[in-house]
C-alpha cells in the first residue's frame, strides 16, 4: 500500500484496504472555526452536545473576529461557554487563522487523521497529516463517536522536480496544478513528492496543500521523506520551467500566466490569510515594498496569518515597512477572504489577492473581479496599479 492507504488502514485498525472500500477511521483531531460552527452547534444540540471520550477538538475565532455584528458576538460567547463545559480548545483572543494557529500550537505528524468543518484543513498535509474537509452536519458523527466513515479514494501522485526561478513561489506551483490537473485530482487524494519539496520551506508546503482542494481534491499531503513505500508518479512537473500564474474569475481553476494579463488595472490588492499570510510571505512583501509607495489608486490590505507571525513582523520592523509603503496591516486572521468585513469589494473593484476563491461575491460585490496570485505578484501589482510580475 502507498503512504495514504497505509495511514488510513492504521486509523481503521485494518491490515489492508483498497480503493472504493468503506472504512471507519479513528480521528486524531477535529477542527473548526466561527465561520462554520454556528451550523455545527445547531446540528449538534440535538444530542445535547454529546462528545466522544478522548476526542480532541481545536477551534479558532478567525472569520468574524473581532465581532462584526451583535449576532456574531453572541455566538462567540456561546461557543466560549460550550468550550469550557466540554473542554474544547478554543483560541479566542485574535491568535489568527485556524490552519496557521494549528501548525504553531499542535504537533502535526505524518499519517495522523484530521477532520474539520472548513474547506482547507488539508493545509495540515504539509506535515504529512491526512485531513478531510467535512460539512458542519458531517462533523457531528466524529464529534459524537470519534470516527469518520470514508470511502477510500484514489490517490494521484504529483512529483515536483527541481527548483523554481526567483519570481515563482509555491502559490504559482499550486495554481499551475489547479489549472492543468483539476479534472485529474477532483474527488481524489493528492500526494506530493519530488526534489522541490526536499528544499521547500514548511510555509511553502502549507501553501501547496492549502489550495489544492479548490481543484476538487479530497485532501492533499506531502509524502514524508522517511516514507519507504513505493509511490508511482501520476504526473511530474518541472517547477524550474514555471512562470508566475494568476487564477482568472470566476474559478480558481481558470488559470493563466501573469504575462498574459500584464497591464490589467487593479484597485485592491490583498495579501495574507490561510494561504499566504506566513512569515515567508511577509518577508518577501517587505522586500518588494521597502522604500516604495503603493499606487495611489490601490488599497493594499495585508493580514498576518497569526499573532506569532505578526509579533515576528513587529520585531523585525516589517510591519513599519509595510505601513510606510501605504499598506493597511490588519489583525491576524482570515481578513477579507470570507467576505465578512475588513475590506469588502464594491461593484467597481478589480482585486488581485492571495485568498483562496474568486467566485462572484466572495469578497463583497458579485460584480467585483477577483484575480488570485502569489504574494510576490500581488505586491508588485500593488506598486504599479496593474497586474505585474516585475518592479
Amino acid at each position: 500500500m502507498n503512504f495514504f492507504n497505509q495511514s488510513l488502514a492504521k486509523a481503521a485498525s485494518l491490515p489492508h484496504i483498497e480503493t472504493g472500500q468503506e472504512i471507519d477511521l479513528k480521528v486524531d483531531l477535529i477542527l473548526g472555526h466561527d465561520g462554520t460552527w454556528p451550523k455545527v452547534l445547531n446540528a449538534w444540540k440535538n444530542t445535547n452536545y454529546k462528545l466522544a471520550a478522548g476526542n480532541k477538538v481545536f477551534l479558532t475565532l478567525d472569520h468574524g473576529f473581532p465581532a462584526l455584528s451583535i449576532k456574531d458576538r453572541i455566538f462567540h460567547q456561546e461557543l466560549s461557554q460550550l468550550a469550557k463545559e466540554k473542554n474544547l480548545k478554543l483560541y479566542k483572543h485574535g491568535e489568527g487563522v485556524l490552519h496557521q494557529v494549528l501548525a504553531e500550537e499542535e504537533a502535526l505528524t505524518p499519517g495522523m487523521l484530521i477532520v474539520g468543518a472548513d474547506g482547507h484543513v488539508a493545509t495540515a498535509g504539509a506535515f504529512g497529516a491526512i485531513a478531510f474537509s467535512l460539512s458542519p452536519e458531517q462533523l457531528i458523527k466524529p464529534l459524537e463517536t470519534g470516527y469518520y466513515t470514508v470511502t477510500v479514494p484514489e490517490t494521484v501522485t504529483i512529483t515536483l522536480e527541481n527548483q523554481p526561478i526567483p519570481n515563482v513561489m509555491a502559490r504559482d506551483i499550486a495554481l499551475t496544478i489547479l489549472g492543468n490537473f483539476h479534472k485529474e485530482i477532483k474527488g481524489k487524494a493528492v500526494a506530493l513528492t519530488g526534489s522541490y519539496l526536499e528544499q521547500a520551506s514548511i510555509d511553502s508546503k502549507m501553501t501547496l496543500c492549502n489550495l489544492l482542494p479548490e481543484g476538487g481534491a479530497l485532501t492533499a499531503f506531502v509524502i514524508p521523506t522517511t516514507e519507504s513505500t513505493e509511490e508511482e508518479a501520476s504526473y511530474t512537473i518541472d517547477v524550474s520551467t514555471l512562470e508566475p500564474m494568476v487564477a482568472v474569475p470566476p474559478t480558481p481553476t481558470n488559470v493563466q500566466a501573469v504575462s498574459e494579463l500584464l497591464g490589467k488595472k487593479i484597485t485592491v490588492a490583498i495579501i495574507g490569510g490561510c494561504s499566504a499570510g506566513r512569515m515567508e510571505d511577509m518577508l518577501l512583501c517587505a522586500s518588494v515594498l521597502k522604500d516604495k509607495k503603493v499606487h495611489s489608486d490601490v488599497t493594499l490590505i495585508i493580514t498576518p496569518a497569526s499573532s506569532k507571525v505578526a509579533n515576528k513582523m513587529d520585531g523585525m520592523g516589517i510591519t513599519s515597512v509595510l505601513r510606510n509603503s501605504g499598506a493597511v496591516v490588519m489583525p491576524p486572521g482570515c481578513g477579507p477572504c470570507p467576505g465578512k468585513h475588513f475590506g469588502l469589494l464594491s461593484p467597481q473593484d478589480i482585486a488581485i489577492t492571495t485568498t483562496i476563491r474568486n467566485s462572484p461575491g466572495r469578497i463583497g460585490s458579485e460584480e467585483a473581479e477577483i484575480f488570485l496570485a502569489s504574494p510576490l505578484t500581488v505586491a508588485l501589482s500593488a506598486l504599479k496599479g496593474e497586474i505585474s510580475a516585475s518592479e
